[in-house]
């Protein structure tokens, strides 16, 4: 084992012997004495476990719901942003996947950021654009302007949704990792409900302010309104310290002590002097970067530069090239499938409560996605004349749906050190995929609800039991480099799920619902592939 200090209380060390994680030498006397020295899983697991990780729990965890708000959003807005903005099927389709477009570019640059600066300052810069650009496209008149704005937005949710995992998971002993990174995971169906709720609050407003060449209406005050959480986020976490393994990769020793101090001292209310270690080994992973320490800025700047790219190579490197590939198809199937359907829930309710308005009669979804009221055919915005906020039934379906996968939450928590991250995921995958094929097939309002919500329950298992895998899977040096990248393939997933849905949704329904069914059962099955990382300490 490698160390990079000797111990600074021992002068003389003999024979020692390893017992519950300390190490027992003996002193100048010959009598047993414990040494101050500790790996890191040994340190985190001294601070013990309270304050101090619940108020982290809360700030990252408002971190992803804040992603799934703005993430979400936009589904909730194409209904009554359809005749502002001019939208077809086909812009909506693309307006839904700009987002990931800039998370797909965001994610990667990001997260080699976050390996090389630190994860706390990347984390806070990438929220404050997410919550900037997020917030000025309410204030966009055409749709080109609300595309480029959306896009930059999710330049800066593609950083923070691999940070903020990475962040988290390295505060976490392994005994709680994967419980504790399936709290974490639950948080986006807060920021499920949070959006859904905004949206039912907010949307069917009627009030509208208008000029020449400015309009602000609910659904543009709705848009500026889901920028506030990713704000909060930022500002939140200024009062947390720097991930202690990130420092520790850095060299930086003393400064992973002192954050493991402040942890002990806030989780026991006992004086950081009796925080049991004052020095820590480093894994071997750590001991290739701590040379850099001490570098000049321009020097280091540019070996960022060239690590940013390099660190690909490293992710799929022999020890971890066969999880990465399966990482990557599995990603792009659960994206594709997920993002392809789900964001289309709200458009899908308003077209069936529309076309029910006017039919008495009991259809399947793909009998009705084309359906406009009152129109000679002639132009596609005919309806906006004597259009309407959407039904208040709409955001009551959709808050239905996002309130659903609370069950699975609350058993993936409690379960998924028990039966392990490859049950959930398969289980998962293969059991969304029939539920999206039987969303094709069924013919009421009430079938379909009830599938909507069987879809999201089972769909969300699988993406904590991906979180917790995509966080253990790698060692420290290229963690949030192979969870941007692993990412970048689930975004391209989404990209591609939500163009193909806008352009065939109102000529062929069919073949997007059944090409999200099979990705998603096909996933699943590669889900058997992937290593055990349940209860293994962080590589």
């Amino acid at each position: 084992m490698s160390y990079y200090t000797r111990s600074r209380v021992s002068s003389a060390v003999y024979s020692p012997l390893i017992e519950n994680g300390y190490e027992i030498t003996n002193d100048d006397e010959g009598g047993p004495r414990r040494s101050t020295r500790a790996d890191y899983e040994t340190a985190i697991a001294a601070t013990e476990y309270g304050k101090f990780h619940y108020w982290l729990l809360l700030a990252c965890g408002w971190a992803n719901a804040a992603d799934a708000v703005e993430i979400l959003c936009v589904s909730f807005l194409l209904p009554s942003a359809e005749c502002d903005l001019l939208l077809t099927s086909t812009d909506k389709g693309i307006l839904s996947a700009i987002v990931f477009l800039g998370m797909m570019i965001g994610g990667y640059l990001w997260g080699g950021l976050g390996d090389s600066l630190g994860r706390r300052g990347v984390l806070m810069v990438s929220m404050t654009v997410n919550a900037i650009f997020g917030m000025l496209s309410s204030l966009a008149m055409t749709f080109p302007t609300f595309l480029v704005l959306r896009f930059l937005s999710g330049l800066g949710i593609g950083g923070s949704i691999p940070v903020t995992w990475s962040y988290y998971a390295e505060f976490q002993p392994k005994a709680k990792r994967g419980a504790m990174l399936s709290f974490l995971a639950a948080f986006w169906m807060v920021g499920n409900l949070v959006v859904a709720g905004l949206a039912w609050a907010i949307i069917p407003l009627t009030f509208e302010y208008e000029s020449a060449n400015f309009q602000f209406n609910s659904w543009r005050l709705f848009t500026l309104l889901c920028g506030i959480p990713s704000l909060s986020v930022a500002i939140t976490l200024i009062f947390f310290p720097e991930s202690p393994r990130y420092l520790l990769s850095q060299g930086d020793e003393e400064g992973a002590l002192e954050v493991f101090r402040r942890i002990y001292a806030s989780n026991t209310g006992r004086p950081v002097s009796q925080y049991p270690f004052t020095n820590l080994e480093l894994d071997d992973d750590m001991l290739s970067t701590v040379s850099h320490h001490s570098e000049k800025l321009f020097r280091r700047i540019k070996r960022i530069c060239h690590r940013v790219g390099s660190q690909s190579k490293l992710a799929f490197g022999p020890a971890v090239r066969r999880s990465m590939i399966l990482m990557i198809i599995i990603n792009f199937a659960i994206q594709f499938g997920y993002y392809g359907l789900w964001l289309w829930f709200p458009e899908l309710f308003n077209r069936l409560q529309v076309y029910y308005e006017d039919h008495n009669v009991t259809v399947s979804v793909c009998e009705v996605v084309d359906f406009k009221p009152n129109t000679t055919g002639q132009d596609p915005f005919e309806h906006c004349k004597d259009a309407a906020p959407p039904d208040n039934q709409v955001f009551i379906n959709a808050f239905i749906v996002a309130i659903a996968p609370l069950p699975a939450n609350i058993w993936t928590i409690f379960h998924m050190d028990k039966l392990g991250r490859k049950f959930f995921l398969v289980f998962s995958m293969i059991g969304s995929g029939l539920a999206a094929f039987l969303i094709w097939l069924v013919r009421s309002s009430a079938g379909n609800l009830a599938l909507s919500c069987i879809f999201g329950a089972v769909s969300t298992m699988g993406f904590n039991a991906l979180d917790c895998l995509g966080a253990e899977l790698f060692p420290t040096n290229v963690r949030s480099t192979a969870m941007s990248i692993t990412l970048a393939a689930a975004r391209l997933g989404a990209i591609l799920g939500n163009i193909i849905f806008g352009v065939f949704v109102d000529v062929a329904c069919a073949i997007p619902i059944l090409l999200v069914a099979t990705l998603l059962m096909f996933g699943g099955l590669l889900g058997l592939w992937l290593p055990n990382t349940t209860k293994e300490p962080l590589l």
